[in-house]
C-alpha cells in the first residue's frame, strides 16, 4: 500500500482497503484517485476515492471510502470518450496493488490519449445545477449544497480544460482558476471548500452564478477546440 498516500487514513478505512486488496486477483490495479492521492485533503470534505479497473465484485465499502470499479475496456472507452476521469486517473493516481499492470496501462494509453471534452463536464454540471433547484424546492439546503460543490468542481474543470490547462483534484482548482485568470470562480470554489455550511441565499446566489458560467461556456462555440 502507497504509504505516504494512506498515512492519515483510520484504521477502519485501513482494514477496508486491505480486505479490498486481499479480495481482487493481484494483477488487479487499485488505485488512490482524487485529493488523497494528490495530498490535498480538505478534513470532513474529502472522502477517499479509490478506482478498481476490473469487473470482479468488491466488498461494500464504509461510507467514507467511494470505491469506483470500471472493467479495463469501459475505462479505455470512457479515455477515448474524453472523459476525464481516466486520464486523471492514469497521470495522478498511486497504485495499492496491481502496480505492473497500471505502469503498462498508462504507457499503452496516455500517449495517444484525447484531450478531455469540455462539453462532457458542463453537461455534467448542468445536470448537478438541476439537481441543486429540486433539493431546494424540497428545502434540503445541505443536500443541495454538495450538489452544488460537484456542479461547481465540474465547471471548474470545464474552464481549465478550456485554457488547455489540466485540472488537478478538487481542493486544487481554486489555485489553478486564479492562475488561469478567473478570480471570481476561485472565490466560489473557496466558499465551498470550508467547513462553514452555506444558508440557502448562499446556495441561490451560488447556483445561479454557475448556470451564467455554464452557459458563457456552452455559447463560445465548439467547446473542445481548446
Amino acid at each position: 500500500m502507497a504509504r505516504a498516500a494512506t498515512t492519515h487514513i483510520d484504521r477502519i478505512e485501513r482494514r477496508y482497503l486491505g480486505s479490498l486488496i486481499r479480495s481482487l486477483p493481484p494483477s488487479t490495479p487499485v488505485v488512490l484517485v482524487g485529493s488523497w492521492a494528490r495530498g490535498t485533503v480538505v478534513p470532513d470534505l474529502s472522502d477517499i476515492d479509490v478506482l478498481v479497473v476490473g469487473d470482479q465484485p468488491t466488498p461494500r465499502p464504509p461510507a467514507e471510502i467511494q470505491v469506483i470499479s470500471l472493467p479495463e475496456e469501459r475505462f479505455r472507452e470512457r479515455l477515448r470518450e474524453g472523459d476525464d476521469f481516466p486520464q486523471w486517473a492514469l497521470r495522478f493516481g498511486l497504485p495499492l496493488s496491481g502496480r505492473r499492470r497500471w505502469r503498462e496501462l498508462g504507457q499503452s494509453l496516455l500517449r495517444d490519449a484525447p484531450w478531455p471534452s469540455v462539453e462532457r463536464k458542463v453537461r455534467q454540471a448542468e445536470r448537478k445545477l438541476s439537481a441543486v433547484g429540486s433539493l431546494l424546492e424540497m428545502g434540503d439546503v445541505p443536500a443541495a449544497e454538495e450538489e452544488l460543490r460537484f456542479a461547481l468542481s465540474h465547471l471548474a474543470r470545464a474552464l481549465l480544460l478550456s485554457r488547455r490547462v489540466f485540472p488537478l483534484s478538487r481542493p486544487e482548482l481554486a489555485e489553478q482558476l486564479a492562475q488561469a485568470g478567473l478570480p471570481a470562480f476561485a472565490r466560489y470554489l473557496r466558499r465551498l471548500n470550508t467547513r462553514k455550511p452555506l444558508s440557502r441565499p448562499e446556495v441561490v446566489l451560488l447556483a445561479g452564478a454557475a448556470a451564467r458560467w455554464s452557459r458563457r461556456l456552452s455559447q463560445t462555440g465548439p467547446l473542445d477546440a481548446g
